[in-house]
C-alpha cells in the first residue's frame, strides 16, 4: 500500500506549478488552463524563471470564480442532446 503525502504550505507561500498542482489535487494542465483564465500568478524573473502562485491569492481567486462545468459533464450533456435528435428522427420515420 502505498500512499501520497502532501504538506499544507502557508497562505503566504509561493508555490511552483507543480506544488500549487500537488496542493490542489489538480494536474498542472489544469493550472495552466485556469492561469490564462486570469488566475493570479506572479511573472517569471530573473530569480525565478518560471511563474509562481502565492495561494492565498489563488485560493481567494478559485473561491471567487465562477464554476466551470468539467470535460465531462460538457460530453454527457452533448450526448443527451444527440441521443433526443436521434430519437425524434427515428419517430419521425417510423
Amino acid at each position: 500500500m502505498s500512499a501520497t503525502v502532501h504538506r499544507l504550505a502557508r497562505p503566504d507561500a509561493l508555490l511552483t506549478k507543480q506544488q500549487l498542482a500537488a496542493h490542489l489535487d489538480r494536474s498542472t494542465r489544469w493550472i495552466e488552463m485556469r492561469v490564462r483564465e486570469g488566475m493570479p500568478s506572479e511573472e517569471p524573473t530573473t530569480r525565478f524563471p518560471h511563474r509562481r502562485f502565492k495561494l492565498a491569492d489563488v485560493e481567494a481567486w478559485l473561491a471567487n470564480s465562477e464554476p466551470r462545468p468539467d470535460r465531462l459533464s460538457i460530453l454527457e450533456a452533448q450526448v443527451a442532446r444527440l441521443t433526443a435528435t436521434v430519437e425524434r428522427l427515428e419517430r419521425r420515420t417510423a
